[in-house]
């Protein structure tokens, strides 16, 4: 099943709870790290990184989520996708990967999305959040919680991405999405990013 998909100037963005692996498919090995890895060859070992940028075309890039944040980046010459839980928000995995970006190209023609994850509706967190994520724990009833969309919108307006959209749902309380905090799943949502080959496919 595919949730949503984009085509925007030769780029492909696609979530999808229904996936298989593929030999032009390329997953890392999540640990919740801020480490990205730059793919510049294909194939590659997976290895361990919860960001990947590539400017390869027909190769698709992925992460595997469950409630963490994923976020597709779409440059001019490159893509990357990000797996962002309250760990790797805390520890600037959103912050490297754009600068890596911008190594290569400037911010101001990205194109950044933010799919479903644990919003502020329902992911309650422990007091600890309050230091680690001040600006951004709301109290309700007497609960903290934490909206993993919110913290990245503010961490990306601040390096300068001018352009971001999202889809404003909530894994926890939207019962066809996969999440870990509602039921233990061991099910992923798949979101990737793939540069089109433009002498194979039209833009």
């Amino acid at each position: 099943m595919e949730i949503y998909k984009l085509n925007l100037k030769g780029k492909e963005v696609r979530i999808r709870l229904n996936w298989e692996k593929h030999n032009n498919l390329y997953l890392p090995i999540q640990r919740h790290t801020s480490r990205v890895i730059e793919l510049k060859s294909f194939p590659q070992p997976p290895m361990i990184g919860d960001a990947v940028i590539t400017n390869l075309p027909s190769i698709e890039i992925g992460v595997k989520t469950a409630d963490c944040l994923p976020i597709a980046i779409l440059g001019e010459n490159w893509v990357g996708v990000v797996h962002a839980g309250w760990r790797g928000l805390n520890s600037g995995i959103i912050e490297e990967t754009i600068s890596r970006i911008f190594a290569y190209e400037g911010t101001e023609n990205l194109f950044v999305f933010l799919g479903p994850c644990a919003k502020g509706c329902c992911y309650q967190v422990g007091p600890e959040f309050e230091e680690l994520f001040p600006k951004y724990v709301k109290k309700k009833d007497g609960k903290l919680f934490l909206d993993l969309q919110e913290v990245a919108l503010d961490k990306l307006k601040k390096l300068g991405v001018k352009t971001v959209g999202f889809l404003e749902k909530c894994t926890i309380c939207t019962p066809t999405l996969p999440s870990y905090r509602r039921d233990k799943t061991q099910d992923r949502m798949l979101t990737s990013v793939r540069i089109k080959d433009s002498a194979k496919e039209p833009s």
